[in-house]
């Protein structure tokens, strides 16, 4: 029996249907009950009780945040991972939804209610259908993704092994796709994330006489104007990156020169060449800029994930059990990668996988908002939709 006709045996739409209520109720609990990184104490032990009566071995990470589940199927065979993050941002909600964030400041403004509800409706009925595919699923249901941390702390807990994970996958809100849509790209999907500051030096002095100075605050901004002038003009136009300016910070008072200014902010590309590129190039303009002004600037370069390369049979399987599952017209491929960063990029620096797009916008003005804005609201038709993708992806990918 092919795994196309295996799927639609075991109604996966089915079975989503039967919980699909109760899944609704879990993600308002989370939406209302959000915590920040390394602080979902709460968010472990509710996910932990959602389970527990399940066939799934649950194993919480050593420091109280985080879960990683292990569901056998019958017989030998690959292990498949599928990970969501928990964890929520410092925004003051702005939804006005009866079931807004009751912690004031901590919202869940990027999805991860979305995506943990997802999976713990898939874990819920892979769990039915343990029977019907061969190896294991590991589910990761990751802390601290938005300090770009969670990742990291999940490997060290041995997430890839005991049993080898041979791929991870993972799924992401996109407010630009359809409620009811899955959406799909081949190769890159997201950008690396680096952070950088640059500290101009000159000296100080009145800002009556400031020819008797060096003054840091125009050096800087000849180094701001230098610098958005990388992507276009060093770098090839069509080359995805981009540099943003975050902050700038000098000055003590309207009649004081400075002596120092400090630059900070984002570099977002696609390729880890292109990258390095940027950072020659920054040094090379902040260093000249500020000896031509009399002054100095020194570049410190953080790098944070690198970018998420989708495994093209992966991204292909998706789409068969997207087709297969909800229909051709549930699928879209993404015509371009997105600046964003995630830390599922680390995972796949030890084993191939997918990150996938599960669409939540509808025609009110509120869905189509961006992530991190205190006034999105995600469509829930959404919900169903990511645990019969994923549900199927995993029985498909299990038993080829």
């Amino acid at each position: 029996m092919d795994t196309k006709s295996l799927t639609a045996e075991i109604d996966i739409k089915g079975l989503t249907a039967e919980i699909e209520k109760q899944i609704i109720e879990i993600r308002r609990n989370l939406h209302e009950n959000p915590e920040l990184s390394l602080q979902e104490f709460r968010t472990t032990k509710f996910i932990y009780e959602t389970l527990k009566d399940t066939d799934i071995e649950l194993k919480e990470c050593s420091n109280g945040t985080g879960i990683i589940g292990l569901l056998k199927g019958t017989g030998e065979g690959l292990t498949l991972a599928i990970r969501a993050d928990i964890d929520a941002l410092p925004i003051i909600e702005e939804t006005g939804l009866s079931f807004a964030s009751g912690n004031l400041g901590i919202m869940h403004a990027c999805g991860h209610d979305i995506h943990t509800s997802v999976l713990l409706g898939t874990a819920i009925v892979l769990n039915k259908v343990r029977e019907h595919f061969k190896g294991q699923i590991k589910f990761i249901f990751q802390p601290a993704e938005e300090t770009m941390q969670g990742a990291k702390l999940m490997i060290e807990e041995g997430v890839f092994s005991e049993p080898k994970v041979d791929h991870i996958v993972c799924l992401h809100t996109w407010p630009f796709t359809e409620a009811g849509k899955i959406s799909v790209k081949h190769d890159a999907i997201m950008a690396s994330t680096n952070r950088f500051e640059i500290e101009v030096f000159g000296t100080g002095g009145h800002a009556a006489h400031p020819h008797k100075s060096v003054d840091p605050i125009p050096v800087a901004a000849q180094i701001v104007t230098g610098l958005q002038q990388i992507v276009s003009r060093i770098l090839a136009p069509l080359e995805p990156a981009v540099v943003t300016i975050g902050q700038i910070h000098g000055g003590t008072a309207d009649n004081i020169i400075a002596n120092k200014v400090t630059i900070s902010g984002t570099v977002r590309s696609m390729k880890t060449e292109t990258s390095d590129k940027i950072k020659e190039s920054m040094v090379e303009i902040s260093e000249n800029v500020a000896k031509a002004f009399n002054g100095n600037a020194i570049l410190k370069y953080y790098p944070g994930s690198p970018p998420v390369i989708n495994d093209e049979k992966l991204v292909d399987l998706l789409s068969e059990a997207v087709k297969d599952s909800l229909g051709e017209e549930a699928l879209e491929y993404l015509p371009e990668p997105s600046l964003g960063g995630e830390d599922f990029a680390f995972y796949l620096q030890h084993v191939d996988g997918m990150l996938f797009r599960l669409g939540t916008r509808n025609e009110t003005e509120a869905s189509q908002k961006g992530l991190h804005n205190p006034g999105i609201i995600f469509d829930e038709k959404s919900i169903p939709t990511g645990i019969i993708a994923m549900s199927s992806f995993a029985i498909k990918y299990l038993n080829q």
